[in-house]
């Protein structure tokens, strides 16, 4: 594995969400209103997202580990090589809960912090100024989105009442917020952002080319 494969893999499975957006949008024709059957459309391209975020950490994370395997004919070279990162493959394989907080420590125990390359300035929207999102704010957004997956996940009656749905950004929705398609675009879009800035700093500092398949 490395970094371009890993962010190959990302982009294959995101398609998988775009196909479904495809679906979502031609489905529904020309008429306006609400649409419950899209919602569950909605639903799996948000738990298809986050679950191709998590294996694309899991993938970079093995990338780390893949590329400082020694070349050398030595054999204890090799073998000093397994036991040292021996711990670290297992933590990826036993990887469940991709939040901000387990992805870097999943991240650093491979010896790369994701987290000071977490920073991008986007659209405020509505008319509103540029906004600059820090490690922190992607932290919690990161975080809102794993939350509205576990309840779209187990099935929950309600969704939880986070800044990352519309519902409750723009409209102020203070329980049972609502899932729109808008939303589950939000979501790929905030996912391809943080694997693009995380991918790309990994490549940097291992000094290896890489060219980004998404927008």
């Amino acid at each position: 594995m490395d970094v371009q494969q890993a962010v190959e893999n990302f982009n294959l499975a995101l398609k998988h969400c775009d196909n479904i957006v495809a679906v979502h949008r031609a489905h529904g024709g020309p008429a306006r209103g609400r649409r419950i059957q899209e919602v569950s459309l909605d639903r799996a391209v948000i738990v298809l997202a986050v679950a191709a975020w998590q294996a694309a950490v899991q993938d970079l994370t093995t990338a780390l580990l893949d590329t400082a395997k020694p070349t050398g004919p030595t054999p204890i070279e090799v073998a000093r090589y397994n036991v040292l990162t021996g711990p670290v493959r297992k933590a990826i394989g036993d990887f469940a809960t991709p939040n901000a907080s387990n992805t870097r420590k999943l991240m650093l125990s491979a010896g790369f912090d994701p987290r000071p390359h977490w920073s991008w300035v986007a659209a405020g929207g509505r008319g509103r100024p540029l906004v600059t999102w820090s490690p922190t704010d992607i932290d919690a957004r990161l975080d809102e989105w794993l939350k509205v997956r576990h309840a779209l996940a187990h099935g929950h009656e309600s969704l939880p009442v986070v800044r990352a749905l519309l519902a409750v950004r723009v409209k102020g929705v203070t329980s049972g917020p609502t899932l729109r398609l808008d939303d589950a675009e939000a979501c790929v879009r905030f996912l391809n952002r943080l694997v693009k800035l995380t991918a790309t700093a990994m490549a940097a500092e291992l000094g290896v080319p890489l060219s980004y398949p998404r927008t």
